[in-house]
């Protein structure tokens, strides 16, 4: 008999992905794979191609997906009844908890993943705690999963905080590689849409700064942090700041758009 297969988890989505973002991440993956442009022997890459195409063939095809979901809920729903009551009667043990947390995320139980992983968190360092306890693979990928339960939940200083350490992390040791983007792009966001946003000016131009400074973003995208660190300066009065990263922002996209306001303020104050 067939073992099931996670057609989920080799896309690289979870299972309320939509269509972009399977196709998105088979693209990603097939460059990996693919036969002709990866680094691996042929017959691997060849048997993760062929891997790869069938998930992406199953759950692009509504039909396919409804049914294939009905036989992972029925997996997961075995599994749970095995697995994870093992681990929960174990909590109390580090291992079995920091186990417990990690399953709770892959398998959208996100509230007690969190309840559980903020349980452990009584002293400083509990990250640290949970690489020394599950590896660092597997410490990445939960990392990650609780900086998306963290933004989810409009939680967004714990979901940056998650995202960095797993970007940080990552670039010692090339995990995610070709997904370092996409954790970048959720790094953006938070800090753009909603922190920044809502934050006092001097707050949200050390938000943009950090954006600037500790991630090497597209020049469009620095562009835009220099018209918002331009924008708080002018709202703290301060012109010669001001102009100065508008100058910075059209130097790097001349044709940056949405800058009508700002510089009639900056106009206004000559």
């Amino acid at each position: 008999m067939r073992s099931f297969i996670n057609y989920y988890k080799i896309l690289g989505v979870g299972r309320h992905a939509g269509r972009k973002d399977i196709q998105s991440s088979f693209r990603k993956l097939a460059k990996k794979f693919h036969p002709d442009t990866s680094e691996l022997d042929p017959e691997t890459a060849l048997t993760r191609m062929r891997i790869l195409l069938e998930a992406y063939r199953i759950l692009m095809n509504e039909e396919k997906r409804v049914a294939y979901n009905l036989r992972f809920k029925n997996h997961l729903g075995y599994r749970r009844l095995s697995y994870r009551d093992s681990l929960e009667k174990k909590k109390h043990e580090p291992y079995a908890r920091a186990l417990l947390v990690f399953y709770d995320l892959l398998h959208d139980n996100g509230s007690e993943a969190i309840l559980n992983y903020e349980e452990m968190a009584g002293e400083n360092g509990h990250e640290r705690n949970l690489l020394s306890l599950i590896g660092f693979a597997d410490y990445l990928d939960c990392i990650f999963l609780l900086g998306e339960e963290y933004q989810k939940r409009e939680r967004f200083e714990e979901a940056a905080r998650h995202y960095e350490e797993a970007f940080r992390e990552d670039r010692k040791w090339n995990y995610f590689r070709h997904f370092r983007a996409e954790i970048r792009h959720r790094i953006r966001n938070v800090y753009c849409r909603h922190l920044a946003r809502d934050a006092e000016p001097q707050t949200a131009i050390a938000y943009y700064r950090k954006l600037l400074e500790e991630y090497d973003f597209p020049k469009k995208d620095r562009s835009f942090f220099h018209k918002k660190i331009a924008e708080a300066y002018c709202d703290l009065n301060d012109a010669e700041s001001s102009r100065k990263h508008l100058d910075l922002a059209f130097h790097l996209k001349p044709n940056l758009s949405g800058t009508k306001k700002i510089l009639q303020r900056l106009n206004s104050r000559r």
